[in-house]
């Protein structure tokens, strides 16, 4: 009976969830081609970036990283036009047939490789071959398909309209083919895609998405076709602001390609990033003012106290959601406690929008710190003492209105240093060998003083050790990263970067540093010219 009143309850629920599956107002979308609806109160869901494998060489003048991609991943992000998501769970995503994807085997391939292989004849999409469109819809909808059933809908937009069956559960699949307007070349065949989680009668389904979707879609006129749907370039910087360096970098084409048909993102440009965004209040907007006039200077900050082992220049892309809910969807809820993380594979640093925008800087100069050093040391990884501590060092630096970066004191994390001074002294051996499990997975308490301790070593080593004389504590950072560039791993990075320092002597400095020495230190400007 349990089980017979569950099956009930569940079957309400997907005839319930079916029955809101509705279409929203027809909206022109010109980097598409033609004026369709989509799911009522849906949200865009733009693709994020695609997920990189970094190969390292060396040279005379440094290291090179050349990142690697799945090729599925760099096509799939050139053939998908959107996806959209409502709030039951249904999902829309459209598709334009130009290539099929190359074959290029299952190891990751570099950019250059895969625009080569895209541009052989091998790649070539033929629109009139029905094995050609076959292949490609079975690719792009990631699933198998059948043979397809010519269906006559909506006759006066569409050339043609194919249903295909596929293996996937409560899922619609679609191609079709505007028709073409007076001596125009005939028009890309493309795909849609509806999931529809909650669908109880499949029939239902599809004569609803037909009349609804597929017999809405209309060719806009000559005069209205440029109107309509797009992404925007936000320009909230000051006028005398010189536009991005590298304004071509693949970094820069992705991240605009990939939200350019939603209305309700938009992109905002600095020199050496990239910015995404779904906000739409003000504080938004002046929080991405304060992002593109303070992260080049941060950045020249970065460079100057912790100095790349790479000549290649890097864009780095931040994304930024006004949702917190929108935001957990996107990094996963192991991290649904955060606002901010670093998203090395995708190269991405995300955030959530908050109210408090003080604490909201914080977040994002720290975790700018990490992004910056990850690709500074080409993905190599850091130890956490020198990563953790130098983001925490830039979590209270300032910029004034001349881009000038002061590293100011953490007042808390230098009150409980001084409070503990004694203890924490002690710690610093054994914080010198922490892997970041070890940093993170202790308790409260020992996060805390890990954190303290990471901050107090960092701002010890770029304002105290340099003005200090007859010691090489000066060079610990330099020997670090040299050794890392030499393929030591950081553990043994760390012992070659104290190679030449009396532990006990470098404990005694630190401590009298933190007792009398404070005062200069907070005078002392180790980005001075």
């Amino acid at each position: 009976m349990l089980n017979r009143l569950i099956t009930l309850a569940l079957s309400g629920m997907a005839v319930t969830a079916s029955a809101e599956l509705a279409f929203g107002p027809l909206k022109n979308y010109p980097n598409i081609g033609f004026a369709c609806p989509l799911l009522r109160h849906a949200k865009a869901e733009p693709l994020p970036s695609p997920e990189a494998y970094p190969h390292l060489f060396g040279l005379d003048e440094g290291l090179l990283r050349e990142d690697r991609f799945s090729a599925l991943e760099l096509w799939y992000g050139l053939q998908c036009c959107g996806r959209w998501r409502d709030a039951e769970g249904n999902r829309l995503v459209l598709g334009r047939a130009t290539h099929l994807l190359p074959d290029l085997g299952d190891e990751p391939v570099s950019r250059e490789r895969f625009a080569a292989a895209l541009a052989d004849d091998d790649a070539a999409f033929d629109p009139r071959c029905r094995d050609s469109l076959n292949t490609w819809v079975a690719t792009f909808a990631d699933t198998t398909v059948y043979a397809p059933e010519e269906r006559r809908v909506n006759a006066f937009a569409l050339e043609d309209v194919l249903a295909y069956p596929c293996a996937a559960t409560n899922t619609l699949l679609y191609a079709f083919r505007p028709r073409r307007i007076g001596n125009a070349a005939s028009a890309d065949w493309f795909c849609v895609l509806l999931h529809a989680p909650g669908a109880s009668d499949l029939k239902t389904l599809r004569d609803r998405f037909e009349e609804q979707f597929i017999g809405a879609i209309s060719l806009p006129n000559r005069l209205d076709r440029e109107d309509g749907v797009r992404a925007a370039e936000l320009d909230v910087a000051r006028p005398e602001q010189a536009e991005p360096d590298l304004p071509d970098h693949p970094v820069r084409a992705e991240a605009r390609k990939s939200v350019e048909n939603y209305d309700a993102w938009w992109v905002a440009e600095a020199d050496g990033y990239v910015i995404l965004s779904d906000t739409s209040t003000e504080v938004g907007r002046s929080l991405i003012r304060d992002l593109q006039e303070t992260l080049p200077a941060l950045r020249r900050a970065f460079v100057q106290l912790v100095p790349p082992l790479t000549r290649e220049e890097e864009v780095s892309l931040i994304r930024l959601f006004q949702s917190k809910d929108d935001y957990v969807r996107y990094v996963g809820r192991e991290r649904a406690w955060s606002s901010g993380v670093w998203m090395p594979a995708r190269r991405e640093l995300v955030l959530a929008q908050e109210s408090n925008r003080q604490e909201m800087m914080r977040i994002i100069r720290h975790e700018a710190f990490h992004q910056y050093l990850s690709h500074a040391y080409c993905m190599l990884a850091a130890a956490p003492w020198l990563n953790e501590g130098h983001a925490c060092l830039f979590e209270n630096a300032s910029v004034d209105s001349k881009r000038r970066v002061a590293l100011n004191e953490d007042p808390a994390r230098c009150a409980f240093l001084l409070e503990n001074l004694e203890a924490a002294t002690a710690h610093l051996p054994l914080l010198l060998r922490l892997d970041y499990a070890s940093f993170y997975g202790a308790d409260e308490a020992q996060r805390q003083l890990h954190y303290a301790l990471a901050w107090g070593l960092a701002y010890y080593l770029q304002k105290g050790a340099p003005n200090e004389r007859n010691t090489p504590f000066r060079q610990i950072l330099p020997a670090f990263a040299a050794a890392l560039a030499s393929g030591e791993r950081y553990p043994e990075a760390t012992e070659r970067a104290f190679e030449g320092v009396d532990m006990r002597v470098f404990q005694s400095n630190f401590s009298e540093f933190w007792l009398k020495r404070r005062a200069a230190a907070i005078r002392f400007d180790p980005l001075a010219p």
